[in-house]
């Protein structure tokens, strides 16, 4: 199924749903923000998506050098967009409660 027959709903992910990964994650919230002239706040990239080239070399790599490392990330959704449209800003803890209590 391609992007354009998909339904997208607030509770779409970016990165899964809308294929927003690495470098292309990135361009999408540089351009999101600019767009609509939001506040970024305490919008932290890493804190969603991993980088490009992140994969398991880099991850054994960390690792070796006794470095803290996880694939995991919260999820963004087309909801918390939507949120932070509304609200003007990005407030990730807003944001994630807002997410976790199944509020859009």
């Amino acid at each position: 199924m391609r992007l354009a027959e998909k339904a997208i709903t607030p509770e779409s992910t970016i990165e899964h749903d809308l294929v927003q990964q690495g470098d292309d994650a990135d361009e999408f919230m540089h351009r999101f923000f600019e767009a609509f002239r939001l506040d970024r706040r305490d919008y932290d990239f890493h804190r969603y998506f991993l980088m490009e080239g992140e994969g398991i070399l880099y991850h054994l790599f960390m690792k070796l050098l006794r470095k803290p490392h996880s694939f995991k990330r919260e999820v963004m959704t087309v909801g918390m967009l939507h949120r932070a449209l509304i609200d003007g800003k990005w407030d990730s803890v807003a944001l994630s409660t807002q997410r976790s209590d199944g509020r859009s």
